[in-house]
């Protein structure tokens, strides 16, 4: 077993952890990661609470890997030498990207040399679970030599970012409220929209979308798959439990554990969709599909990062396009670029 892949199941179980305090969350997650994210170079994680008016991130916590305490003041330090304008651009174009350093060389040659210098390192990843209202987390991994993605290397690292992001997301959508098990069962728990029995994999209650046939049909199959990915699977094939364990289910609801008073456990569908830009029309997956065309990703990434199917997204990314009266990739991005994004 290669304990470095294994960590992938770990890391995306300590994304949807919700019982810890916020500030126990980024650590959490490194240390379940951290046979998977050490190059040998240390690591370094920080959560981003949107951008200053300049368009700079806004870092309000930043973690790093026993024996890297360095690391962000190095990093830090190369921001600064290249300057707001250059780091504005680079964030804008990293949003939701797994970045390897090198491979942007020629576009910002500036940022490369500074970072590689004041970190001593030949080459960095970067997990940019930032969502387009630029909250998230961000995770650096410096490397001694440089770094070759292969597809399915680049793939399983793209599936482990849309994990982070919609933990995160999860979790600052429950701040201030309690965490804590043993709410009544006449209430849906955590504003839950579905609570599934993973003893029989049916729906127990459900409220608002969840409800109806089609919707619970598809909430019971993806605890199922979690489920699935979560066990032995989790081992022997990482990167077929990542394809299984799903972010998002039909673009609304995240799947995370609850337990009630007596200690059993149920699987809770809670609403968790990105935060989009006035979508102009669009129906709320039409605007997700969009936004998350319009900033490169491809309709593979989209699919999964929403828990929809492929030909479902290209259904979509064409309705909205058609809507909005583009019909090239670079006449989306524009369009979107001019629509002002939501509140946070």
């Amino acid at each position: 077993m290669d304990r470095n892949r294994a960590a992938a199941i770990d890391l995306v179980e300590a994304a949807y952890n919700l019982e810890l305090p916020p500030a126990e969350w980024l650590p959490n997650v490194l240390r379940a990661g951290e046979p998977l994210l050490d190059f040998g170079m240390g690591y370094y994680g920080a959560i981003g609470s949107g951008a200053s008016e300049q368009g700079v991130p806004i870092v309000t916590q930043v973690q790093a890997a026993e024996g890297a305490e360095e690391l962000p003041v190095q990093i830090m330090r190369a921001a600064q030498e290249v300057g707001p304008d250059v780091v504005k651009i680079a964030s804008a174009a990293s949003l939701g990207r797994v970045v390897v350093l090198s491979e942007t060389r020629n576009q910002w040659p500036q940022a490369y040399e500074a970072l590689t210098r004041n970190v001593g390192c030949k080459d960095m990843l970067s997990l940019t679970a930032v969502d387009p209202d630029h909250r998230g987390v961000n995770i650096s991994i410096p490397s001694p030599e440089l770094i070759e993605l292969d597809p399915k290397q680049r793939w399983r690292w793209q599936m482990i970012e849309a994990h982070l992001a919609a933990g995160h997301r999860l979790r600052r959508s429950l701040d201030g409220q309690s965490t804590a098990p043993g709410v009544p069962m006449t209430d849906m728990p955590l504003n839950a929209e579905a609570l599934v029995d993973p003893a029989r994999f049916v729906v127990a209650e459900a409220t608002g979308d969840a409800q109806g046939t089609e919707a619970a049909t598809s909430i019971r199959e993806a605890a199922r798959l979690v489920d699935k990915a979560r066990g032995p699977l989790r081992n022997r094939d990482p990167e077929e439990a990542l394809r299984l364990w799903e972010g998002l289910v039909r673009g609304r609801w995240t799947l995370v554990d609850w337990f009630d008073t007596d200690g059993r456990r149920f699987v809770l569908a809670r609403p968790n969709a990105p935060r989009i830009a006035d979508p102009r029309g669009l129906s709320e997956l039409e605007a997700q599909v969009a936004t998350y065309a319009s900033h490169g990703e491809a309709s593979k990434m989209i699919s999964y990062r929403l828990g929809l199917s492929p030909s479902y997204v290209s259904r979509l990314l064409n309705d909205a396009m058609r809507k909005l009266g583009v019909k090239t990739q670079p006449q989306l991005v524009e369009k979107m670029r001019g629509i002002p994004e939501s509140a946070a």
